[in-house]
């Protein structure tokens, strides 16, 4: 009841409240069922979609460096088998060739996937400059036409309030607002520590 009073205080100087409140009003409703949704339909095109895709590589490239150190594994393994073969009193010729193709299989796989890795990464982390430089610009240029179009919707509603004046009149308002804000800081839900 007293957040009401509060808000009433501000349509002191409104000289036809119910018009005002009706333009207020459908305002409000404009901007909710048209610049709104135009809005969310440009972030999600031109922001959320293009990001979502970029961040979907982050997957695979997760999969390639856990194969990677399993490839490495692998070849860690194969050097000791070879290195057991080789230790061996009377070795086998057939085992310790076996074990260095083994190593030779496994270094080659993991030197593939390590160059594979290594020119791929820094173009993985440069191609984030082409896509959030444009999204972010997007998003800027969205938020603009978004605001632009509340600022239009909302300038219907002025013509209801009193004009403005001079810079007594800016005092006198900002004290009202502010003797209206130190009523809303004084009501119970405003103190509350939550």
């Amino acid at each position: 009841n007293a957040l009401a009073e509060n808000l009433t205080a501000f349509m002191l100087d409104v000289q036809r409240p119910q018009d005002y409140q009706n333009a207020y009003r459908q305002a409000a409703m404009s901007i909710a069922q048209n610049s709104h949704p135009q809005f969310d339909e440009a972030y999600v095109r031109t922001v959320m979609e293009p990001m979502a895709q970029y961040c979907g590589y982050m997957p695979e490239f997760t999969k390639a460096l856990k194969k990677h150190k399993s490839l490495y594994e692998d070849l860690e393994k194969a050097r000791r088998a070879l290195a057991k073969e080789q230790s061996k009193v009377g070795e086998d010729v057939a085992c310790v060739e076996r074990a260095e193709q083994d190593v030779h299989y496994a270094e080659d796989a993991f030197n593939t996937m390590n160059r594979a890795l290594v020119t791929e990464i820094p173009k993985l982390i440069n191609s984030r400059v082409y896509v959030t430089d444009p999204s972010f610009e997007a998003f800027v240029k969205t938020q603009l036409q978004f605001f632009s179009d509340s600022l239009e919707q909302m300038d219907k509603v002025s013509r209801y309030l009193p004009p403005q004046g001079g810079p007594d009149d800016d005092r006198v308002l900002d004290q009202r607002v502010e003797n209206v804000m130190e009523q809303v800081r004084s009501l119970t839900i405003c103190t509350l520590n939550v």
